[in-house]
């Protein structure tokens, strides 16, 4: 079955729905289509910091993070791309998803559906979109 096409403009306005609702949001197309840069120009107009992250160039580990010790205990460091500022805003963009391996996107699957990957915790103000 395939998935009806929406025009762009439909496409921006379901954007800034599921933004408001805090809903994720997957976007499938063809490449170079404009998907990156619509999420890109949203983000703009929004005044919102966008993180954009290209899954099929990641490993597990790249998105886990690495183990510490801390007080006797492992601990993940998560990566420097992940927002940490508690009181941010921004997108969090993963593109590429359908291209990353299956486990890279086994392990995404958690931050999209729990806001949440291992110990690292998405602040409340940001959004995610993959496509």
């Amino acid at each position: 079955m395939r998935t009806p096409a929406i025009s762009t403009s439909e496409l921006y306005n379901t954007i800034d729905l599921l933004i408001k609702t805090d809903t994720p949001l997957f976007i499938h197309g063809s490449p170079g289509i404009g998907k990156s840069y619509i999420v890109a120009d949203v983000a703009q107009k929004r005044g919102l910091t966008l993180v954009d992250v290209r899954l099929s160039q990641m490993d597990p580990v790249d998105l886990r993070g690495i183990p510490s010790i801390k007080e006797e205990q492992t601990v993940w460091m998560p990566p420097v791309f992940f927002p940490k500022d508690p009181d941010s805003e921004g997108i969090l963009f993963l593109d590429e998803l359908n291209a990353a391996p299956p486990s890279v996107q086994a392990a995404i699957y958690q931050l999209v559906l729990n806001r949440q990957m291992g110990e690292y915790l998405l602040p409340k103000g940001w959004r995610i979109i993959c496509a």
